[in-house]
This record gives structure tokens, C-alpha cells and sequence, in this order.
């Protein structure tokens, strides 16, 4: 198939908190199981992809913590020019809003997004069951923003059970100015926990019900909280702020460093975000997405 002519194409790439995250032991191949509900929000990197002149080219610019050739989003081009059998040439930029190693999803958003906008560039109209496999090539959780909302997400990240998203909830991120990354979490968890077993383990079922209900109210957990929280005071800290201002459930999202607070209104988020901002960190005010952004 020709490389269409469309000069190029712009996408946000949303942030994602996680409601609930249960980990389970480590299993044979190094990795781990888990259940967790991903909710996208509106807090975004924005993404331009365009076509170059060329052949086998993927220029990445941007602000990383590592190597544009190391990013997702360089993994997800040329997981692209695999699947659709294109030789071409491209640029990418990433504008990131979103902080690396905070548990939002960032990287792994950015990744999706760019699988997504260069099948709308090159008018490939790839499946979504070929996108969605690509992407868990590319990593754990960017199978879920390929379609993005609310969703369970099992195994290592690549079943994803859509939700309706709510649209009555209202989030303020707290990141409290340092990553954590991901890897060292896995490994602190893996040292420190003697075992997964006693941990909050709500069924998926169960999870499907809570969410319909107020967030005082929820069983959710995250595995990894009360670890992170021991080796880094200041996490456990910005979640207290979160609760000491109104929020009606708050959690660390991914495996930190950013925590949550779940508000009922629009005003208690902002005005906790007022208070907040004077604080250390950077805090975001956030609203649940019901679909991934439109391709521009």
C-alpha cells in the first residue's frame, strides 16, 4: 500500500491512574500478573507525527529520561512498519506534560498514540486486534490505551475489559517531584513482600460493582503502595494532603510516584488543587475520559 500524502497528524496522549492494582507473584518468565482498573483522564502529552521523505527513517525529539531510540515511542514505529509493511520515513515529536516515572502511564500512552496516528497518517486502517497486539509488544500497559476509558486490565497488561467510564468524578494528581521507576518497584516488591497472599483481592466482578459506587466506599488497593510509601516518605505524605483536603478515596497510581485523590465535585478538586499548588511537586486537576482523544 502507497503512503498516503497527509502531511501530518496530531494526537494527545492522556495520563492514566489506576484505581485498583493488585500484583500477583512473580511467575516463570519474570513477569507478573495483575488486575487493575486503568481510568484515562485528561491530563495528555501532545504528539505530531509527520512523513518524511525517505526510507526506514524515525526521527524522535523530545524531552526523555533515556535515549529517543530506548522510548516507546520509537518501539511503537517500528512496531508500525512491521505490521504494515511499510518502508517510510517519519517524524515524531513529543511534547510531554505527563512526569516520567510517575505512574501515569506516560510512555506507555505515548507509545499507543503514536501506533494510532501513524495508521492515520499512512491510511493503513490496520485492525484494532493488530494494533492492540503491536502495542503489547511495545509494553505492559500500552495495549489499554488503544482504546482507552475505563477498563480492566489482566495477565501482564494485554487482556483489557472495557467499562463505561463515569463521568461524575473529578481527580487531583499529586506528584510529588521524583520518580520511581518501575523496575525498582517490581524488585523492592519482590524483596520485600513475603507473600501476595492477604492483600485486598476483590474479584473482577466486584470491581465492576464498586466502581459504580461512591469512592468512600471502595475496596480498591495498590500493591505496591505500602512499599513505595515506607522507602519514600514523601509519597505517602502527598497522598495524606490529598485526604486531609476532602478526597473521598486516594491511592498511588501505577508504581508511583504520583498519587490521587477521588473528589464528587468539580469545586472540591479545585480548591484542593489551590491548596495543594503551594506545596511541593506539581498537582494536576484531572477529569475521567469515556474514549481516547480524536486524531487531528
Amino acid at each position: 500500500m502507497a503512503p498516503s500524502m497527509a502531511a501530518s497528524v496530531r494526537v494527545a496522549a492522556p495520563a492514566k491512574v489506576n484505581l485498583h492494582l493488585r500484583v500477583y507473584g512473580r511467575r516463570e518468565d519474570g513477569f507478573h500478573d495483575l488486575l487493575s482498573l486503568f481510568q484515562a483522564v485528561t491530563v495528555a502529552d501532545d504528539i505530531v507525527v509527520r512523513s518524511l521523505k525517505g526510507r526506514d527513517t524515525i526521527r524522535v525529539t523530545g524531552s526523555f529520561d533515556c535515549r529517543p531510540e530506548d522510548t516507546t515511542v520509537y518501539k511503537a514505529a517500528r512496531a508500525f512498519m512491521r505490521i504494515s509493511k511499510l518502508n517510510v520515513a517519519v517524524s515524531i515529536e513529543v511534547h510531554k506534560t505527563i512526569p516520567s516515572g510517575a505512574g501515569l502511564g506516560g510512555g506507555s500512552s505515548d507509545g499507543a498514540a503514536t501506533l494510532r496516528a501513524l495508521d492515520a497518517l499512512f491510511e493503513t486502517g490496520l485492525p484494532l486486534e493488530e494494533l492492540a497486539a503491536a502495542a503489547a509488544e511495545v509494553g505492559s500497559d500500552v495495549p489499554f490505551f488503544i482504546s482507552g476509558g475505563c477498563a480492566l486490565v489482566e495477565g501482564r497488561g494485554e487482556r483489557v475489559d472495557p467499562l463505561v467510564s463515569r463521568a461524575d468524578l473529578a481527580f487531583v494528581i499529586h506528584f510529588p517531584g521524583f520518580p520511581v521507576s518501575s523496575a525498582g518497584a517490581y524488585g523492592l516488591l519482590d524483596r520485600m513482600r513475603p507473600s501476595d497472599a492477604g492483600e485486598p483481592d476483590p474479584s473482577p466482578e466486584a470491581i465492576r460493582s464498586a466502581y459504580r459506587g461512591r469512592p468512600g466506599s471502595w475496596p480498591f488497593a495498590n500493591s505496591f503502595q505500602p512499599w513505595i510509601e515506607a522507602a519514600h516518605p514523601a509519597v505517602a505524605a502527598a497522598r495524606r494532603r490529598l485526604l486531609d483536603r476532602g478526597a473521598r478515596f486516594a491511592a498511588m497510581t501505577g508504581s508511583g510516584s504520583s498519587v490521587f485523590g477521588v473528589f464528587e465535585t468539580r469545586s472540591e478538586a479545585e480548591q484542593a488543587l489551590r491548596e495543594l499548588r503551594a506545596g511541593p511537586g506539581e498537582v494536576f486537576l484531572a477529569f475521567p475520559l469515556a474514549r481516547l482523544p480524536a486524531l487531528d
